[in-house]
């Protein structure tokens, strides 16, 4: 009975204490020495820790989507409404240096930053009917700048389009006056090429 006694206490303190931890799917280990963290990034699995001195702190390594929208302004002045969507992950062996530096709040912090600064530096230089006909170009070196960005914050970047482009009323207008007034002109000359 004594034993039995002991044994039941020592389970109630074993699971008080907790000396493991879990890493789910697609997440890596943090751990964390008295608060400081460590070198060692834990892999998905569970794994043991010391009780009271260790704390192991899960970050998730999946690739999540961010979609954000910017004002910004063309070559040509014209105001550019644009919104993007890129898919990133934390590198997984880095994800121990981004809690330490970022912290779990690297969306807010890091990437929308990044992501506004990019896109207005990027359609800054394209005229307004170079970003419509140049699409995937602004695209490609949208996604290149914000590579090379969050790269130094960990960060890797695995996919990004541009969702949309909306320009301001007096510019569609603009646009819309313009297509009309070609084909007015292409209609005239076949017409005059038709009365020879």
């Amino acid at each position: 009975l004594k034993l039995l006694i002991i044994f039941a206490i020592s389970l109630i303190v074993l699971f008080a204490f907790k000396p493991w931890a879990q890493i789910g799917a697609g997440e890596r280990g943090i751990v964390l020495n008295f608060g400081a963290v460590q070198n060692k990034v834990l892999n998905e699995g569970i794994h043991f820790r010391i009780p009271v001195m260790q704390e192991i702190i899960p970050m998730d390594v999946k690739i999540q989507k961010a979609r954000t929208d910017a004002a910004s302004a063309s070559s040509d002045l014209q105001d550019v409404a644009l919104s993007v969507a890129l898919n990133y992950h934390i590198m997984p062996d880095k994800s121990n240096v981004v809690y330490q530096t970022i912290g779990m709040e690297f969306k807010p912090r890091i990437i929308d930053p990044a992501i506004q600064e990019v896109m207005k530096a990027v359609s800054a230089r394209y005229t307004a009917e170079e970003l419509i006909t140049k699409r995937p170009a602004v695209s490609a070196e949208m996604q290149s700048a914000l590579t090379a960005r969050l790269l130094a914050s960990n960060v890797a970047v695995d996919a990004f389009s541009i969702v949309s482009f909306s320009f301001s009323a007096k510019f569609t207008d603009a646009i819309e006056a313009k297509q009309t007034a070609e084909q007015n002109a292409l209609k005239a000359k076949r017409d005059l090429d038709r009365i020879r």
